[in-house]
């Protein structure tokens, strides 16, 4: 049952941080996810990733708090909703050619997933390889297989 809830939040998370917004209502043509060293490390991670969204002309957005305030008030009325210490919704777009979307619902706290999409395929994974690399100088980036969501990572390394 918690593994459920787990799974249907997570979900509703990458689709509240953008991963399938500019193209249609598509899902992510890929999902990575690791560890940070703990939550305190969410506003470093926040601020690499508007670097690049920067770098890329891309319009950067941060719902982190109005996400973390609403799963507060969804978690008063239902007591299986997750709520981490710290969230993290945030998220970039360049038009409807590359996006991506960053979270933690459904996730300890400390794991992030992020979710890549776009109409303009070619860009799209040229973007995201050139973002996994760059987060792989900082962090044990690991793939989610493809047609599966992100799931909690058993060891954090």
């Amino acid at each position: 049952m918690r593994l459920d809830i787990t799974a249907r939040a997570l979900a509703l998370a990458l689709a509240a941080a953008g991963l399938s917004g500019c193209s249609g209502g598509k899902g992510p043509f890929r999902i990575v996810q690791f560890c940070l060293t703990g939550p305190n490390e969410i506003p470093a991670f926040t601020a690499f990733m508007n670097e690049i969204a920067q770098e890329n002309r891309m319009q950067f957005f941060d719902r982190s708090g109005q996400t973390h305030d609403e799963l507060q008030s969804l978690a008063s009325d239902n007591k299986n909703v997750p709520v981490n210490e710290r969230a993290v919704n945030i998220g970039a777009h360049q038009g409807d050619d590359f996006s991506f979307g960053a979270g933690n619902l459904g996730l300890p706290a400390r794991q992030i997933a992020i979710g890549f999409n776009g109409n303009d395929l070619g860009a799209a994974r040229a973007f995201s390889n050139a973002v996994v690399k760059k987060l792989s100088t900082r962090w044990r980036v690991h793939e989610v297989p493809e047609g599966r969501g992100a799931a909690p990572l058993s060891r954090c390394t």
